[in-house]
């Protein structure tokens, strides 16, 4: 970066919207999936790794697993893991079937011309201080997957073969994709029992993250919306591109590159060097945080997943906990960590959590541990899936209707009782005031409006 590039990475960095803007940046193309962006930003920019005296070392990367159904749009987990690699320039692509033990972490083999044995380092440790995102993270053999252990958490790779002895460095975030047993995740299951993998391995993971396709008549109308969007948008950029003179079209082509499909998004070239710069010159440190809350949380953890199974919590959490902290203050240039930042971690850590829990207990969960959410934006996501929940019936409801009458449904404007939505609200325990919801970025880019004449929350279809 030059001079005038880090007073526009400073001034950026001040905005309040800044980590949100970072993180529906990743992938403009791919809609939606807002926690998966979120937990992959943390990702990119990292914690920081201690290191005592040389003789402890803790490590400052977040790994991260994603889970779900292939069915989602265009297959979004394998472009969300290239698309991470293209902003780091020392990232390893590779797929689970495709690379081995010896593939990832390290070989050696004899030089044909000197038949002397020689050290040949994997991917993880090509991805040194980058990022490793392994595609099909299923398909590889327990043995492979085992052999990744000790690179996942000391970051590290020992080696002992054919009077080789030393130890490589390994230090990267590992970003993993994988698909559930049988090919569709099943909600009524855990997320250890949707997939073949041990609890060792899952522990290491600090953020697990699902993704789902689940019919929801608002999301299916913005995804399609969003998609053909896309490829209008698309269309536009190649008639410009054909109608510019040859020497301009590289130019445009550059332009093009670094313009989302959204419109709404980071330029990619600036996000890729804002990504640099944090990571190679901020380093925040834990100042004066909440220490009790983190306490209360982590026993909270231990004691729900004892009872709820799911995934087990240890020690490792509250690790995690503290890394991901540290990678919010960096996507602010920060120099300590705050508690917003620690608030930020801890939405990351519970999202993954109680995702990772039955569909049954889930509910039950989300009451539980809605104390150590103070954010009125949390608030406010979880009175806009209630109000999604009133939309179906309403929804249905109306289909009933339009087809005893013979009239089309498709187009018309839905309808919930404000009073319906207020006793959702009561039965979330939610004291705020309602009028700063229905005020709320959240509530109107949704397509919801307020008809205080009437007591209906309206929701008009896109387009």
């Amino acid at each position: 970066m030059d001079s005038e590039e880090k007073r526009h990475a400073l001034r950026f960095a001040r905005d309040p919207k800044a980590v949100n803007k970072i993180a529906m940046s990743l992938a403009p193309s791919i809609h939606g999936h807002k926690h998966v962006k979120s937990a992959l930003a943390l990702a990119l920019f990292g914690g920081c790794s201690k290191n005592v005296d040389g003789k402890h070392r803790i490590r400052g990367d977040v790994n991260v697993m994603l889970l779900g159904d292939p069915g989602l749009m265009l297959d979004c987990r394998s472009q969300l893991l290239k698309y991470c690699c293209s902003l780091i320039s020392r990232a390893i692509y590779t797929t689970g079937k495709g690379a081995s033990a010896v593939g990832l972490t390290a070989g050696v083999h004899k030089d044909p011309i000197t038949r002397e044995w020689t050290l040949e380092g994997g991917a993880l440790v090509l991805a040194d201080n980058g990022l490793c995102c392994i595609d099909e993270f299923d398909k590889m053999n327990e043995q492979d997957r085992t052999s990744i252990h000790e690179a996942m958490e000391q970051q590290s790779i020992s080696v002992s073969k054919a009077g080789i002895v030393t130890s490589l460095h390994a230090r990267c975030s590992v970003v993993a994709a994988a698909n559930p047993i049988g090919g569709q995740y099943d909600s009524g299951a855990t997320f250890a029992d949707n997939v073949e993998l041990t609890d060792p391995i899952l522990q290491r993971f600090d953020v697990l993250c699902v993704l789902q396709d689940i019919v929801d008549p608002l999301m299916d109308e913005q995804l399609a919306s969003h998609v053909i969007g896309s490829h209008r948008h698309a269309e536009c950029l190649l008639d410009k591109i054909n109608s510019v003179s040859l020497q301009n079209q590289m130019r445009l082509e550059k332009s093009v590159l670094q313009t989302s499909v959204a419109g709404q998004s980071l330029a990619q070239d600036f996000l890729r060097k804002y990504l640099t710069h944090a990571r190679g010159s901020c380093e925040p440190r834990l100042h004066s945080i909440d220490q009790d809350k983190i306490s209360h949380l982590y026993a909270d953890l231990r004691r729900e997943s004892a009872t709820c199974g799911g995934v087990p919590i240890a020690v490792r959490h509250l690790e995690s906990l503290m890394r991901m902290a540290e990678a919010h203050a960096k996507m602010s240039l920060r120099e300590h960590v705050r508690d917003d930042d620690v608030d930020a971690a801890i939405s990351v850590l519970l999202t993954s959590f109680i995702n990772a829990q039955k569909f049954s207990v889930r509910k039950s969960l989300e009451r539980g541990f809605r104390k150590y959410l103070t954010r009125a934006g949390d608030l406010f996501h979880l009175l806009l899936h209630a109000l999604r929940s009133l939309l179906r019936e309403a929804q249905t409801y109306a289909a009933l209707k339009a087809q005893q009458r013979g009239t089309p449904s498709s187009r018309m404007v839905l309808k919930v009782l404000i009073e319906d939505f207020e006793a959702k609200a009561r039965e979330l325990n939610y004291a705020g005031n309602l009028d700063e919801f229905y005020g709320s970025d959240i509530f109107i880019e949704q397509g919801f409006r307020f008809d205080e004449e009437h007591l209906y929350i309206l929701w008009f279809p896109s387009g």
